[in-house]
C-alpha cells in the first residue's frame, strides 16, 4: 500500500551564552539562513549517502564543535530531550555557535535523513520559535539559535547510528541500522500556528495533523463516534518528554471495525506522521502500520468540528500519536504539541533484532 500524499506545508538550551547579534533583518544567522538557504536535493535516501552526508557536516565542523557534536552512540543525553525552555547547557552543538558554511551543512544533513515534509517542519518550527523572540533579542532556550545537533555513534551505511535535533517545539530522535531506520520518540509542536515569512509567505509548521485527525473522525457513523470519543474536553498529551516506556491504556474505538473509506482516511493520519521519513522508510514503516489496523484504537476528547478545541490519539502495539492544543499562550489553535512512538523501538531499540 503507498503511502498517502501528505497535506504540503509552505516552506516550514543554554541560559550562560552570549548575545547573538542580529543578521540583517534576521534574528541570527540560523534564522536567516533556514529562511533563505535551499538545502541540497538528496541524490537517493540510501544509508551510505545519509551517513555521508553526517560525515560531511562533522567535517565541517572545528575540532571544539565536533567534540560537542559527536556523542557515543549509548550517551545518555539522548533521552533528556525537552521541549520546556531553557534546558542548557546540553549535548549536541547549539545552531547559534554555528558559521554560515556549517550552519548549510546541518540543513543539507537534516534535509538528507528527512522526507521534503520532514524537512520542512523542522525548518518551519525554529522560525515559528523566533516569533517568540522579545523585540528580537536572544532568548534562551527560543528561537532558531536556540536548537541543537547531536549525532551518536559513526554514522556508517552499515552499522548503527542516530541522530538528534531539539530544542523548543522539536524533538526528533532518529536512528539507522543499514536499510533499518527508526524516528521513535519524536516530539513535534509550533508556537504560533502560523506566521508571514517575507511579504508573501505564510508559513504553517503544522498543516496537517488536525485536519487529518478530524477527517478521520468525521468518516465515522454515529455508532463509531460514539465509541471514539471519551470525552468532552481536550486533554494534555501523555507520551511527552521525560515517558519513556510508557505506554496508555487504549482507548476509543478499536480500528478492526472500520470500512475501506475510514481506513484511507487512518492511513491518511499516519502519513502526517510517518511521512516525516525518507520515502523508502516511510513505505517500510506504513507497511507495519497496515498490518496493525485491526489492534488500533482511535480516541478523541473535545468537539469534533473544524476550529474545534479538541486533542486525539492513535494507538495499535508498535504505535503511539498523540495530538493537543495547549493553554500557555491563551490560544489553544494558536500552541500545539504532537507527539510520535513507536514503543517497541525508542531509540532504535530493536533495529539490531
Amino acid at each position: 500500500m503507498k503511502l498517502p500524499p501528505p497535506v504540503i506545508c509552505a516552506l516550514a538550551l543554554s541560559s550562560s551564552l552570549p548575545e547573538a547579534a542580529p543578521v540583517g533583518n534576521y534574528p541570527s544567522l540560523p534564522s536567516k539562513v533556514f529562511s533563505t538557504y535551499t538545502p541540497r536535493k538528496p541524490e537517493s535516501y540510501a544509508p551510505g549517502a545519509m551517513a555521508s552526508q553526517a560525515q560531511s557536516f562533522l567535517k565541517s565542523l572545528e575540532k571544539n564543535l565536533r567534540q560537542q557534536a559527536s556523542l557515543p552512540y549509548d550517551s545518555p543525553e539522548k533521552a533528556k530531550w525537552t521541549n520546556v525552555p531553557p534546558r542548557g547547557p546540553q549535548g549536541g552543538v547549539r545552531l547559534g555557535d554555528l558559521n554560515e558554511k556549517q550552519m548549510k551543512e546541518a540543513c543539507d544533513l537534516l534535509a538528507a535523513v528527512l522526507s521534503p515534509q520532514g524537512y520542512g517542519k523542522v525548518r518551519n518550527i525554529p522560525l515559528a520559535d523566533d516569533r517568540l523572540l522579545r523585540n528580537g533579542q536572544r532568548r534562551p532556550g527560543f528561537g532558531a539559535e536556540d536548537y541543537w545537533l547531536a549525532i551518536f555513534g559513526e554514522p556508517s551505511a552499515t552499522g548503527k547510528w542516530a541522530l538528534q535535533f531539539d530544542g523548543h517545539h522539536l524533538a526528533v530522535n532518529l536512528t539507522f541500522q543499514g536499510k533499518r531506520m527508526s524516528m521513535s520518540p519524536t516530539f513535534i509542536g509550533t508556537q504560533p500556528r502560523a506566521f508571514q515569512l517575507g511579504k508573501n509567505r505564510m508559513i504553517v509548521p503544522m498543516a496537517g495533523e488536525a485536519p487529518a485527525g478530524l477527517a478521520l473522525l468525521q468518516s465515522l457513523d454515529e455508532k463509531q463516534k460514539k465509541q471514539a470519543q471519551v470525552g468532552d474536553r481536550r486533554k494534555n498529551l501523555v507520551t511527552a518528554a521525560g515517558r519513556d516506556g510508557f505506554v496508555p491504556e487504549p482507548l476509543g474505538l478499536a480500528s478492526k471495525s472500520l470500512n475501506a473509506t475510514q481506513r484511507t482516511a487512518l492511513l491518511a493520519l499516519l502519513g502526517e506522521y510517518v511521512g516525516d521519513l525518507p520515502g523508502p522508510f516511510a513505505q517500510q514503516r506504513l507497511t507495519e502500520l497496515t498490518a496493525e489496523i485491526d489492534r488500533m484504537n482511535f480516541a478523541w476528547w473535545g468537539p469534533a468540528r473544524k476550529g474545534g478545541d479538541f486533542s486525539y490519539r492513535l494507538q495499535g502495539p508498535s504505535l503511539i500519536i498523540e495530538y493537543a492544543g495547549q493553554d500557555l499562550g491563551g490560544d489553544p489553535h494558536n500552541h500545539l504539541h504532537s507527539m510520535y512512538r513507536d514503543p517497541t523501538n525508542e531509540y532504535g531499540a530493536r533495529l539490531a533484532k
